[in-house]
């Protein structure tokens, strides 16, 4: 349950982040390339609705217009106010579930993969672009972000405030990497939901994302530069990315 406070907050955040979004033109580059990508993802649209969860200020709009866009507070740009632990579809009734930074925030991922193994079709895919834990971004997300990191966690526990529930920003940035990042990680999650398999997962961004300033600051190089950085990383083998990448694409499909 969010509260009346948490609501404000949440709201008010994402009004900051749409300012940011329209003064950092670096920031709109790397989102249209990663929800590029995950467009590439989806299902064929025949195979049922797709839907966002934790859309916060409605940026896939822009880029993937046939999302159905929601948010556990729901804003006008939304379509549908819902919590990612309780799915309001049928089962069998989804062709896709996207979630763009919001696996590291949920207060039950086990509970969430629960439900998206009942509301997808044989075939539909939830598709995350999550943060990444490599060498290289390991000390910018540790000590330089304003989320919190914790590695040594079990990445499928309920994770709850001080004050009890969970606040929307709440958050743990491991998450995605503990749960899969390695082999091991992906056979465990394999038989928890053994339903779903583990289609790929592709690290990417290099120094570029910390370099375009995010929503907290300016880009930390001239234009220019920032676009040759951008470029110089394309040309980059997606290996290169296990030790310098920032952020990871997974694509997870329910089994026939």
């Amino acid at each position: 349950m969010v509260t009346d406070e948490q609501r404000a907050r949440t709201l008010a955040r994402f009004a900051e982040h749409r300012e940011a979004w329209r003064a950092n033109a670096a920031l709109r580059r790397l989102y249209a390339d990663w929800y590029g990508r995950i467009r590439a993802c989806l299902p064929d649209p025949a195979l049922g609705p797709a839907v966002e969860l934790g859309s916060g200020p409605g940026f896939a709009r822009e880029f993937i217009p046939e999302l159905r866009l929601s948010d556990v507070v729901r804003a006008p740009w939304h379509d549908l106010e819902i919590s990612a632990d309780a799915l309001p579809f049928p089962d069998a009734s989804l062709g896709a579930v996207v979630l763009f930074d919001v696996l590291h925030h949920l207060a039950a991922p086990a509970a969430f993969f629960a439900e998206a193994e009942r509301v997808l079709r044989p075939g539909g895919r939830v598709i995350m672009c999550e943060p990444y834990v490599s060498p290289l971004s390991f000390p910018v997300y540790r000590w330089l972000h304003e989320e919190p990191l914790e590695l040594g966690v079990d990445p499928f526990a309920a994770q709850v405030s001080p004050a009890g529930g969970k606040d929307p920003f709440d958050s743990n940035q491991a998450v995605p990497t503990l749960m899969f990042s390695r082999a091991t990680a992906r056979a465990a999650f394999g038989a928890r939901f053994p339903r779903l398999r583990v289609v790929s997962v592709v690290r990417l961004a290099g120094i570029s994302y910390p370099a375009s300033g995010g929503f907290s600051r300016r880009p930390l190089l001239p234009a220019p530069l920032w676009r040759a950085l951008l470029h110089a990383e394309s040309l980059l083998p997606e290996w290169v990315f296990r030790v310098c990448g920032f952020r990871v694409l997974i694509v997870v499909e329910r089994r026939p």
